[in-house]
């Protein structure tokens, strides 16, 4: 085989090394080449778990099967129970149900 001359390492490793213009490219490039890298990955994880959660939240499980569908639909595609939603629900419960009442105390200390 072929061993590649040690001159041109040398001569690659001079450019690096040295304040050349030629080296600045080199490693401006490099730090480029691993921005790009370390990157766009973090930015695909970010952009796929929001596309993640967001379909989670229009996801809704059946009460009586249990299986999973989007939350369009008002009757249940594998069991054919009718799917009561939530804000039906809500809507019969009275405010003062829902809230808490805060009384303050003072502390001895």
């Amino acid at each position: 085989m072929n061993k590649p001359s040690s001159l041109i390492w040398m001569v690659f490793i001079l450019l690096i090394i040295l304040p050349t213009p030629a080296g600045k490219f080199i490693i401006d490039l490099a730090g480029g080449i691993f921005l790009i890298i370390t990157i766009i990955p973090l930015v695909l994880g970010g952009v796929g778990w929001f596309t993640w959660k967001r379909i989670q939240s229009k996801v809704q499980t059946c009460e009586a099967c249990g299986s999973s569908f989007l939350n369009s639909q008002m009757i249940c595609p594998i069991c054919g129970t009718p799917i009561t939603k939530n804000a039906d629900i809500l809507e019969n419960i009275p405010a003062s149900a829902a809230t808490i009442d805060i009384k303050s105390e003072e502390l001895d200390l």
